[in-house]
């Protein structure tokens, strides 16, 4: 039989019963061959569609040996191979899970029959090569093999290597926010053992989680306490003592467990090589590493602070100062555990609770007390943003959480809350499975032009992570960016497609930031290029405020779910995939030439 292989990049998704494209905008696969271009220390994507295939055959994908016309080669080492693993909402499958095929052995009969894809005739498959750092930039060709049953075909590969190099490091802060012990839901060996947190399975997959969102130029964001205060085992070191002598007892189980991610010696082996984990979550909260009934007392004070500082001469020892650690107060009110809100606060005298903690903070966790290791007092100010950034909290907290419309609301704080050296991120939607690539691919950008230090792709990325997640998710997978790998016997966490779709993006906002650091009227230059390629004036990316929330507090707000996050994605409608290409181009290009 034979078969017809097509191709399409980040914005297309093809259909395993038809082969056509389901997100529209005049879309469609292409015929090899399959025309790539990337800067070096990146990756470059693609996607395969192969059919009609044999019902009871095996489709699998292998890269070859890249060449330039000259001398320099690129490994066959550097292609990364994943089935794709469709997902049904509304009666439409959409690809989604991308699994990798060394774990599957390719679409294999069981495979297809797993996954039940009603009257399927085509396999999909996305593909990243990743072009080293130290790769020659040139034109190369080569080919990636296509075998279906005992039958091959050669597809042809073009691949431009630009002179533009990517930082090992995102322009962007993207965390992947979750909280302590979900990932133990995500294998039903570890959900039936009532040890598993320091178990050396829960271990292994944990690393495959941190590894998989290093490889995607972001970072798993892991907040070590749920909303009584309570943390878990190894996610805080023992205690003892009171007030002044209170310190941590031991640290090597909290050490054996974090410190891999802190040196950076879990993403070895990883495409992006073994840099320390960019920000970290520590188990600092209104119970730890004080009870909260001492609350306000001196003896709760001193807790803090001499456990304080054993954790600030601890990092230092260790050496552990390219990461930022994190205290992010995430207790709610309405969970009656505590009498306060600390983060998406609604009144304002909540706020006071974080005035105390500035007593407790400064001196102990501040930078200049800290230095070379850096603690971040990281708030989240979805509701009550544009009354914090112009209060005294400007004076102690560096990192202010709020969603994209209430930083829209208050643009012209950003450049000053930057010169004072604090930072701004987003909590903000990527967009559930069935809306377009474009909605992930439209986030990183707009943050990048709104001058936002970071964001989470959504306040959770592993909400359905489950060894049935890949049967179907709640909220149709919009919290959900990672899969477990149980369902295949795997200790291993698979991206799903918008996360790399999402990866993608972050690739081109970092080659605009490179060609923004060195040309002449810096970042502000590139974004106007940007306008321009796009057809818009720069006001077009600031979200208006709406009129049921103007002149009134946030107690006062109704139907203001926007204020922690856009309900839908906002904005990505109005461009084309076309006109995103055109900006990967105008990226690419820049990159190259302010490399």
């Amino acid at each position: 039989m034979s078969m017809d292989v097509r191709w399409c990049d980040e914005f297309v998704r093809l259909d395993p019963v038809t082969g056509k494209a389901i997100d529209g905008d005049g879309q469609a696969s292409a015929s090899p061959p399959v025309t790539l271009s990337a800067p070096r220390n990146a990756f470059a994507s693609f996607q395969l569609l192969v059919g009609p295939i044999p019902e009871d055959d095996t489709v699998s994908v292998s890269g070859g040996l890249l060449r330039t016309s000259g001398k320099s080669k690129l490994s066959s080492t550097q292609y990364d191979v994943f089935v794709e693993w469709y997902q049904r909402y509304d009666g439409q499958w959409y690809p989604e899970v991308c699994v990798p095929q060394d774990i599957v052995e390719g679409s294999t009969a069981d495979f297809r029959e797993m996954n039940g894809v009603t009257g399927q005739k085509y396999v999909g498959f996305w593909v990243d090569l990743f072009v080293p750092a130290d790769a020659t930039p040139a034109g190369y060709t080569g080919d990636v093999t296509v075998a279906v049953g005992g039958e091959k075909t050669n597809v042809p590969v073009e691949l431009q290597v630009t002179r533009g190099r990517l930082a090992d490091d995102c322009c962007l802060d993207v965390s992947m926010n979750n909280y302590a012990t979900v990932l133990s839901n995500g294998w039903q060996e570890l959900r039936d053992d009532p040890d598993r947190l320091t178990s050396e399975k829960n271990l292994r997959c944990e690393r495959g989680v941190f590894r998989t969102a290093h490889d995607h130029r972001m970072f798993f964001h892991y907040l070590p306490y749920g909303h009584s205060g309570y943390v878990p085992d190894t996610f805080a070191p023992p205690l003892e003592g009171e007030g002044p002598n209170k310190h941590v007892t031991d640290w090597s189980d909290w050490d054996r467990h974090w410190g891999p991610y802190l040196d950076g010696s879990a993403f070895k082996n990883t495409r992006r090589g073994p840099q320390p984990v960019k920000r970290f979550y520590l188990p600092l909260n209104l119970h730890w590493p004080a009870n909260f009934l001492k609350h306000g007392l001196p003896g709760y004070a001193a807790e803090w602070e001499s456990v304080g500082r054993d954790m600030a001469e601890h990092f230092n020892e260790k050496g552990w100062t390219e990461t930022r650690f994190d205290m992010f107060p995430n207790h709610k009110q309405r969970y009656r555990f505590f009498p306060w809100d600390t983060e998406e606060v609604r009144f304002l005298e909540d706020n006071d609770n974080h005035r105390y903690f500035r007593t407790l903070w400064e001196g102990t966790f501040d930078h200049e007390t800290t230095k070379p290791v850096a603690f971040d007092y990281t708030l989240g100010t979805t509701w009550t943003y544009g009354h914090d950034i112009k209060s005294d909290l400007n004076e102690f907290i560096d990192v202010f959480i709020a969603g994209t419309g209430s930083i829209c609301w208050h643009f012209d704080w950003l450049p000053k809350l930057h010169e004072m050296g604090r930072q701004v991120w987003s909590c903000t939607n990527s967009g559930s499975i069935p809306v377009s690539p474009r909605a992930p691919f439209f986030v990183p950008l707009q943050m990048w032009m709104l001058d936002i230090d970071g964001y989470m792709p959504r306040w959770c990325t592993t909400g359905g992570f489950g060894p049935e997640g890949v049967f179907g998710l709640p909220d149709q997978g919009a919290t959900t960016f990672l899969y477990s790998g149980d369902a295949f016997g795997s200790e291993e966490t698979f991206a799903s497609l918008r996360m790399k779709v999402q990866r993608q993006a972050l690739q081109m906002v970092d080659q605009l930031q490179v060609a923004a650091d060195h040309i002449k009227g810096g970042k502000w230059a590139i974004q106007q290029r940007v306008n321009k390629a796009l057809g818009i004036p720069h006001e077009s990316w600031l979200l208006k405020k709406p009129d049921n929330v103007k002149d009134k507090l946030p107690k006062d707000w109704v139907d203001a779910d926007f204020a922690t996050e856009e309900p839908p994605v906002a904005g990505w409608e109005k461009f084309t995939s076309d006109q995103f290409r055109t900006v990967e181009t105008l990226a690419e290009g820049l990159a190259e030439e302010h490399k």
